[in-house]
């Protein structure tokens, strides 16, 4: 795909209103003139009903206590920010940004939600959302791998070129990349907030037919003793120094944890659609208990379907 005409005059330009995150302002500047996005309307009242999320929203969990807070802010003082949508059909709108303000509106029980109008094609709209999302700081470092990712497979770009569009340097861009190459058990500590993007980091620079156990078992060891991405990158280089092969009792261990960590990661695949969110912890002896919460009876009732129990 040929690399898009770009997002505009910056994302004030673009929404017209002050937004819930800024981009930098390099970002600003290298966002160029779109060609089929239109300026916002002025603030309209829209009926929840007639508001759809949009399907490429970067953000993939939502703070349930973040969202309360805000549900209690709106039910008090109501929506002081309007909500940014594009219409898709004659009666029905898709949120540009605004979904967290969207969701606490319904959690209160709101009719309407102020909102600016615009006019954006699919492709601006992946862009204007993606970048939106991207500039803000409590995006997990997975988040914003998914998010590179997919502005540059859907947008034809390459990493200099995202770099320059969301104001980040090429090795920023490639080290979050990088992070999707990782186990999906150290994926998921990224997307839980125990590693760092540091952390990732220094995990990924192992390699070798080990690597992906070494990777599992460095991340655990730092997540249960706080580990900093100092101490982290010492652990790896020492495994990474001449003369430390594994021994036949390490590498028995190793392939026990392959298995165990295959095992886990097809389960997290399965109910990758879901909201489960899966907690393990293991013992000395080799077993151990897998945690699985659920965000409500229609999260369980998907679940338990995924698994094949109902």
């Amino acid at each position: 795909m040929a690399p898009s005409k770009g997002l505009g005059r910056g994302l004030d330009a673009l929404l017209g209103q002050p937004g819930e995150a800024r981009p930098t302002p390099q970002a600003v500047s290298a966002i160029s003139t779109p060609g089929h996005a239109k300026p916002a309307s002025a603030v309209r009242q829209v009926p929840i009903a007639d508001i759809e999320a949009n399907p490429n929203q970067p953000r993939q969990e939502f703070d349930e206590v973040g969202l309360k807070a805000l549900a209690e802010s709106i039910e008090a003082l109501g929506i002081i920010q309007p909500i940014t949508l594009r219409r898709v059909r004659a009666s029905k709108f898709q949120i540009i940004s605004g979904e967290r303000r969207f969701r606490a509106a319904q959690m209160v029980g709101l009719d309407a939600l102020p909102a600016y109008v615009r006019e954006a094609d699919d492709q601006t709209l992946l862009e204007m959302a993606l970048v939106e999302n991207i500039q803000r700081e409590d995006l997990n470092p997975l988040e914003v791998a998914l998010s590179y990712k997919r502005l540059m497979d859907d947008c034809g770009l390459t990493q200099l070129e995202l770099g320059k569009r969301v104001g980040k340097a090429r090795s920023s861009v490639t080290n979050h990349l990088r992070a999707l190459d990782l186990p999906m058990r150290i994926q998921h500590m990224l997307r839980e907030g125990l590693l760092g993007l540091g952390h990732a980091k220094a995990l990924a620079g192992l390699s070798g037919s080990d690597a992906l156990y070494q990777q599992v078992a460095l991340a655990e060891k730092a997540v249960a003793e706080g580990a900093s991405v100092r101490e982290l990158e010492s652990w790896v280089k020492a495994l990474k120094a001449p003369g430390t092969a594994s021994t036949k009792a390490q590498k028995q261990r190793l392939s026990v944890r392959e298995d165990e960590t295959l095992a886990l990661d097809r389960l997290r695949m399965k109910l990758s659609d879901t909201h489960a969110k899966l907690a393990i912890q293991r013992t000395p002896q080799g077993g151990g208990q897998i945690t699985l919460k659920y965000q409500d009876l229609a999260d369980l009732e998907s679940i338990l379907n995924k698994l094949g129990l109902h």
